[in-house]
């Protein structure tokens, strides 16, 4: 019989872990604010859709362009917590 300390990982493999799904984040263009422990915050601004706006913006001859402004000095940005649990689980927040 084992102990359920048995199966949790040392704070290396952890730390492994979570540098290796820090990085799949950051190559889809999330930026990391800090990796603590077995801790990382992440962040990115959200994208703002070319097509409709280029289409809005022909249809109402320019219009739309004050619109598309507001949004990109006003983008909202996205933050992304991951954290490692000992048996090496990562949850998103």
């Amino acid at each position: 019989m084992t102990n359920a300390t048995d199966a949790t990982l040392s704070t290396e493999a952890r730390t492994e872990i979570l540098n290796n799904e820090v990085a799949r984040y950051a190559s889809r263009g999330w930026t990391v604010n800090s990796v603590q422990g077995s801790q990382a915050v992440l962040s990115r601004k959200r994208k703002i859709g070319f097509l409709w706006n280029a289409l809005l913006s022909v249809v109402t001859g320019g219009l739309w362009l004050i619109v598309v402004l507001v949004r990109v000095i006003n983008r909202k940005v996205e933050n992304l917590v991951l954290n490692v649990d000992a048996f090496g689980k990562i949850s998103r927040r």
